[in-house]
C-alpha cells in the first residue's frame, strides 16, 4: 500500500505521502441523490460528482450553489488523493436527513407498507434537528409514490373484463409454477382461479373447507375475492384464490365446477360458509353428499342485526340481564340438533319472555321464521330458511372442529393490510398474491417438518346414556 500511495502521490503531485495514506485508508460512504445518482459523504460534508478525467473523478460541495463553496474531493476508484476545504461548516442534519429520505425510498420497495406508513416510521427515528431539514410530507409522498411506479413498472390497468389481457408474468407465482390456473375468458362474467397443482393437492387431502369472500381488497372490475382454505396440521390453510364478477348462484357453481376440473375427486366432508343462499345452493349442486355449515360468528351477527332493526338494540346494551337472556337464543347453537325445537320452546315458556312478549314478538318471529321453523295450521314445523343442521356448531365441538370462518376472515384482513389499497389495481394484487402463496408454501413445509398434533386444552366428558 506504501509504495501505492507514494506513485499515486507523484502523479498527482501531492507532497505530503503520510497524508495521502491517510485518505487510502478510509472507507468511501454515499448517500443517493433526489434523482438517484451517488453523492460522495467526506468529512461530514455531502458532495456531488462534478466531473470524470482518466481515472480520477472530481466531486464538489453539495452546498456550491448555497454558500458559493469552493470544497472538492479527488477520487480514484475507492480512494481519496486530494480535498480542498470549505468555506462552511458541516451540518449534521443535513446528512442525516439525507440517509432518512434514502432510507424512505428503500423501504417504498416492500409492497406491505404505505407512504405514510414509511414517512412515520423513518421520521420517529430522525433527531429533532434533522426533521427540519427533511421535505414537506406532501413532496415525500410524491417522490415514494414516483419510486414505487418505477420499481413496479405494471401494466396499465385494464378499463374491462372483456380488454383484460394477463401478461405471462401474472399467470405464474414465484417459483415460476402455473399459479392462474383458469380464465373463463374475455367476457363482462370473467373468473379467475389462482392456485397451485401444491395446492390443489393439499385441498384434496383435507377432509374440512372453509370458504368464504370478501370485497374490500378486490381489484376494481371484479365483484369480490372469493378464498378456499382447508384444515390441515391442524392449521386453517388457503388454497384456492378466486376473483369473481358477482355473487349470482350461477357464478358460484362455475367456480366450483372449475375445481372439480382442475383437480378430479375433490370430496370434502364439510364445508363452512357464511349465510349466503346462492353459495350454498351451488355448493349442494356440486358438492351433493358434503354437509354444509354454517358460520356460528355469522349466524350471530344476524341475530344482532335483527335487534337492530326491531329496535332492542338500546335496551340490548344497557341492561345486562336483558342481553344474557337475549343471547339464549344464539346459544341453541350449541344444543343438540334434534333436542333444538324442544329447547327453543322452553325458552319462549320461561318467565323472560313471557313477561317480554310483546316486546320479543319481532325477532321470535325472525327467529322462527329464519332459524327454527314455524307451526303450521295443521301443527307441523314449516322448514325455515336455513335448515337446522346448517347453524348448529355441536357435532363440531365434538369433533374439535372451529366453529366460525374467524381465521379465513382473518387471512382476508391480513392481505388487505398487505395490498394497503382497498380496492388495488389488478396487478399490484396479483403480485400480493404471489408473495402470499410464496409465504403460505414455506408454512406448509414447516407444519410438514414439525408436523406434532397441538394438545387439547381440554378433555371430553362422556356424558351419561
Amino acid at each position: 500500500m506504501y509504495f501505492g500511495c507514494i506513485r499515486r502521490c507523484e502523479k498527482y503531485r501531492i507532497s505530503h505521502y503520510s497524508l495521502a495514506c491517510r485518505f487510502v485508508e478510509m472507507v468511501l460512504t454515499y448517500v443517493k441523490s433526489q434523482k438517484g445518482a451517488n453523492m460522495l459523504v467526506y468529512n461530514g460534508y455531502i458532495h456531488r460528482k462534478e466531473k470524470t478525467i482518466d481515472q480520477k473523478t472530481i466531486w464538489k460541495c453539495a452546498q456550491y450553489n448555497k454558500h458559493k463553496c469552493t470544497g472538492r474531493v479527488h477520487t480514484v476508484g475507492d480512494e481519496v488523493v486530494k480535498s480542498t476545504s470549505h468555506n462552511h461548516v458541516a451540518d449534521a442534519s443535513i446528512l442525516e436527513a439525507k440517509k432518512a429520505c434514502n432510507r424512505m425510498k428503500e423501504l417504498a420497495h416492500q409492497v406491505d407498507l404505505t407512504t405514510q406508513g414509511i414517512i412515520a416510521t423513518v421520521s420517529q427515528e430522525v433527531s429533532v434537528g434533522a426533521t427540519g431539514q427533511l421535505p414537506s410530507i406532501s413532496s415525500l409522498k410524491r417522490t415514494l409514490q414516483n419510486t414505487r411506479q418505477r420499481v413496479e413498472a405494471i401494466p396499465a390497468n385494464p378499463r374491462s373484463l372483456t380488454e383484460l389481457i394477463i401478461p405471462e408474468e401474472y399467470t405464474r407465482n414465484n417459483n415460476g409454477e402455473p399459479f392462474l390456473l383458469f380464465d373463463s375468458g374475455p367476457n363482462e362474467q370473467r373468473i379467475l382461479i389462482f392456485s397451485t397443482e401444491r395446492n390443489l393437492t393439499l385441498m384434496a387431502s383435507c377432509e374440512h373447507w372453509y370458504a368464504d369472500g370478501t370485497f374490500t381488497c378486490t381489484p376494481l372490475l371484479f365483484g369480490q375475492l372469493y378464498t378456499i382454505h382447508g384444515v390441515q396440521y391442524s392449521n386453517v390453510i388457503p388454497t384456492v384464490f378466486a376473483l369473481l364478477p358477482n355473487k349470482t348462484q350461477a357464478t358460484y357453481t362455475r367456480l366450483f365446477h372449475e375445481l372439480k376440473t382442475l383437480r378430479p375427486g375433490l370430496r370434502p366432508t364439510t364445508i363452512m360458509v357464511d349465510y349466503e343462499i346462492a353459495a350454498i345452493n351451488a355448493l349442494q349442486q356440486e358438492f351433493p353428499e358434503v354437509r354444509i355449515r354454517g358460520c356460528f360468528f355469522h349466524f350471530t351477527q344476524c341475530l344482532w342485526r335483527n335487534m337492530q332493526c326491531t329496535g332492542l338494540q338500546q335496551v340490548y346494551t344497557e341492561d345486562a340481564n336483558f342481553a344474557l337472556h337475549l343471547r339464549q337464543l344464539a346459544a341453541l347453537a350449541f344444543v343438540p340438533e334434534v333436542d333444538v325445537v324442544a329447547t327453543f320452546g322452553e325458552l319462549l315458556d320461561s318467565e323472560f319472555y313471557t313477561q317480554n312478549g310483546n316486546l320479543l314478538t319481532p325477532l321470535i318471529n325472525y327467529f322462527e321464521d329464519v332459524w327454527i321453523g314455524r307451526l303450521d295450521r295443521r301443527q307441523q314445523i314449516r322448514p325455515p330458511m336455513f335448515p337446522r343442521n346448517l347453524w348448529n356448531c355441536f357435532e363440531f365441538i365434538e369433533e374439535d372442529l372451529p366453529r366460525t370462518n374467524n381465521a379465513v376472515e382473518g387471512w382476508h384482513n391480513s392481505f388487505s393490510s398487505i395490498l394497503n389499497a382497498a380496492h388495488p389495481n389488478l396487478w399490484k394484487f396479483i403480485t400480493g398474491l404471489k408473495k402470499e402463496e410464496s409465504l403460505n408454501r414455506l408454512k406448509v413445509e414447516q407444519y410438514i417438518a414439525g408436523n406434532q398434533q397441538p394438545q387439547k386444552k381440554f378433555i371430553k366428558i362422556q356424558r351419561g346414556e
